[in-house]
């Protein structure tokens, strides 16, 4: 019975909502639509106003000849299309500008809106970064513990798994609040791409075997360097390697490989999972985007990662693809221009997407 409350409640309140959006898009429909019909009435009556004006003035002359009537009719309707363009001009401005103050004072409720949830996403994820600590050192000092029950400890293990997921999400909200802020900063530089790809698939190796799937390291050994931001490029390739791995069966295997195509280089990573249908990969880089909601707990960065690593790549003056075929696979490629000549490093502020 409490369930049924429970969710009759959050019918009623969705009901609300709708109720509300509905009662809002009548209202601006109303507004505008009152709007277009005064500006039309008004500039209607000054053209009927001037063409009966100039009318009356034709028929109050008497023309000595047929050339001289058919003279003043020209000049008439001249002036008459004259008027008229302007008056098109005036109503076309006057609708343009009204739509606009009025725009800006129906959405500033939205805008409002938010910007405070985007304070509290940001000022929340903050906030759960301290219990988070605590709870993962507590977790990793009982697992260091000689005298943990062996029954306990994969309880432990769980939990602990649990709380690095819970910390991945909150950094990546606190970037993406950064983000649509316009405070995260890119430092670009020199990086050897290989180096990175193979220092990073070693750190994936406990997830690989976890999750059963094959992981080699990437054949590449001489440096590949490309011009880029350590930290971001790392956990944008992270996130598309843990997606890879997430996505596979057990047995299949991950490949990444790192090459020089045309003037820049390549990550490419190539899973034999799945795959997406044209559906879901054209929403792959939106935020929070999940395909299937059920795996909202699964501990994949699906919902935030893709979307940090399309503006990361984006930023670096690079970018990301995904080509997906449903029961082959998925194919990611990380795509980053060539190291500039000599040392480099700029620190920026980028602007969001």
């Amino acid at each position: 019975g409490a369930r049924c409350g429970v969710q009759d409640a959050g019918m009623t309140e969705r009901r609300g909502d709708a109720d509300v959006v509905a009662r809002a898009y009548l209202r601006l429909t109303l507004v505008f639509v009152g709007m277009i019909i005064a500006i039309v009435a008004v500039s209607s009556t000054f053209l009927f106003a001037s063409v009966q004006s100039q009318l009356r003035e034709a028929t109050e002359h008497a023309y000595e000849s047929e050339n001289d009537a058919n003279e003043y009719l020209a000049g008439a309707l001249s002036d008459f299309g004259l008027r008229l363009v302007l008056m098109d001009a005036i109503v076309i401005a006057a609708v343009g500008i009204g739509g606009l103050v009025y725009a800006r004072r129906a959405l500033a409720p939205i805008r409002e809106n938010i910007a405070a949830q985007r304070r509290f996403i940001a000022d929340a994820s903050h906030d759960l970064r301290t219990p988070l600590a605590v709870l993962r050192t507590d977790f990793e000092v009982a697992l260091r513990d000689p005298r943990l029950a062996g029954d306990v400890r994969p309880l432990i293990e769980s939990g602990l798994e649990e709380v690095e997921n819970m910390t991945d999400m909150v950094d990546d909200l606190l970037t993406l609040s950064r983000i649509d802020a316009r405070q995260e900063r890119l430092t670009l530089e020199s990086v050897d791409v290989a180096a990175l790809a193979r220092q990073s698939v070693e750190k994936l190796q406990g997830l690989a075997a976890a999750t059963g799937v094959l992981l080699p390291t990437p054949a590449a050994t001489t440096p590949v360097r490309a011009t880029a931001d350590v930290a971001h490029l790392r956990r944008a390739f992270t996130n598309v390697v843990r997606n890879a791995l997430q996505h596979s069966p057990a047995g299949a295997t991950v490949e990444v490989s790192v090459q020089r195509s045309g003037e820049g280089v390549e990550i490419v990573v190539v899973d034999h999972g799945a795959g997406m249908p044209p559906d879901v990969l054209a929403h792959a880089f939106d935020r929070f985007y999940r395909a299937d909601p059920s795996r909202a707990s699964s501990g994949e960065s699906f919902g935030l990662g893709l979307a940090i690593a399309y503006w990361a790549l984006t930023e670096m003056g690079g970018a990301i693809t995904l080509e997906s075929r449903v029961g082959v696979g998925t194919t990611a490629t990380l795509r980053l221009p060539s190291a500039l000549p000599g040392p480099t490093a700029s620190e920026e502020t980028r602007p969001t997407l």
